[in-house]
């Protein structure tokens, strides 16, 4: 019944987009616009098209110690973490818009978990049906916890915390539907999709089912300035106290791979289920984020076929974040965050804490900025008495882009 349903929305957005195409005339003349957090914007004379095109890149340096009174390099190393290039803008109508984004680096194509390399992150194609009312088809991120919405590239530390690396559901492919408005003066945001439930570039595999994500914003204190909850840092130093509310669930029927929509390939299927709530709250330089997440596996073992075990992280994660950012754009920032597993896999998989301090340097927005953050990270097997390891990782990074 599910799958049929599936079918019947596919079918009812494909039939409205083509019937947008054919409404629109053509347009030619352009003119060129370059934004210092938009990106390099082309637009027609008479406003009917308009592409953004935008690249980013980040160099980073990582240092990690073997232990926490042992200041002896286990691992360090200089690399390219992303290499993005993006485009969106809209096409024959105002209505009718799309997002494309491309990933070069070896993290961004995934190599360790896929057969071949994934360059393909955002394809997705949206159409306004009213003011408030716009629904996507492609593959794009899902409305999931906050600090997986809020970009790569508007991040106030190096990197998003442990707890969206172990639990974010990341990108699907499927149907988008957002919808905005106010309840009295409060604004309104509600999420959803419906996608296939494998993942980036996924092929197809027999048995599995679909998921479903929902997501609900509620800014009890009003808009922020330039979407501020959607970057972390008070980088506008907000003349207001602005208050975001996040609530969102995720199911995804019969998965295949160890974090639903990523990870890599089980030899069974389970129904795996995401809770979801955070904040962000922003005033006059200072901002604070907090976030909650459950993940939920109806089976979380699984017998390899060489005897090893593999295993479903379930359990739960809460990232907090503090941050004061001066008026020249210089911030410091502090981060708690902590894993921990479901009693059932707890021989298998350690309860992991990440004690964060953060100096950035933001030169022209999110956009060109210095970063700098040094962890103290524990990790204890809580099935076991005394197991408790620790250890020191510093990190820099440079990012550029338009």
């Amino acid at each position: 019944m599910r799958k049929h349903l599936y079918l019947w929305l596919l079918a009812s957005l494909l039939f409205g987009t083509t019937a947008a195409f054919a409404q629109v005339p053509e347009t030619r003349e352009a003119g060129v616009n370059l934004h210092f957090t938009d990106g390099l914007n082309f637009t027609t004379r008479d406003s009917t098209a308009s592409i953004n095109l935008r690249f980013r890149i980040q160099n980073r340096a990582d240092f990690e110690t073997q232990a926490g009174d042992d200041l002896d390099l286990a691992s360090h190393g200089g690399y390219i973490k992303r290499l993005r290039l993006r485009s969106s803008g809209y096409l024959l109508s105002k209505k009718l818009t799309y997002s494309l984004q491309l990933g070069f680096s070896p993290g961004d194509m995934d190599v360790e978990n896929s057969e071949h390399p994934q360059l393909i992150r955002d394809a997705v194609l949206f159409y306004q049906f009213t003011p408030n009312l716009k629904i996507g088809f492609g593959q794009t991120k899902l409305p999931g916890n906050r600090q997986r919405v809020i970009s790569s590239g508007e991040q106030q530390f190096v990197d998003r915390s442990i707890v969206n690396a172990t639990f974010t559901i990341d990108r699907d492919f499927g149907l988008f539907a957002f919808y905005e408005n106010e309840l009295g003066t409060v604004p309104i945001r509600l999420q959803a999709a419906l996608t296939n439930g494998d993942g980036r570039n996924a092929s197809p595999v027999e048995g599995s089912g679909a998921a479903y994500t929902g997501r609900v914003e509620v800014l009890p204190l009003g808009e922020f300035t330039l979407d501020g909850d959607y970057f972390e840092g008070d980088w506008v130093r907000e003349p207001k106290p602005k208050l975001a509310l996040g609530f969102g669930l995720s199911e995804n029927d019969n998965a295949y791979r160890t974090g639903g929509q990523i990870g890599s390939e089980l030899p069974g299927f389970t129904d795996l289920e995401a809770y979801m709530a955070d904040l962000i709250f922003k005033y006059n330089g200072w901002a604070t984020q907090h976030e909650w997440i459950q993940r939920k596996a109806d089976q979380t073992q699984f017998l390899t076929g060489d005897g090893s075990d593999s295993f479903i992280y379930a359990g739960q994660g809460y990232n907090g974040q503090v941050s004061y950012q001066w008026p020249n754009h210089f911030e410091l920032a502090a981060r708690y965050a902590v894993i921990t597993p479901e009693k059932q896999i707890q021989h298998l998989a350690r309860q992991t804490r990440h004690y964060t301090l953060g100096a950035n340097y933001y030169i022209r927005w999110h956009r060109i900025k210095l970063q700098s953050d040094l962890t103290y990270q524990t990790r204890e097997n809580l099935a076991v008495d005394n197991s408790q390891q620790d250890n020191w990782i510093l990190r820099f990074q440079m990012e550029l882009g338009i």
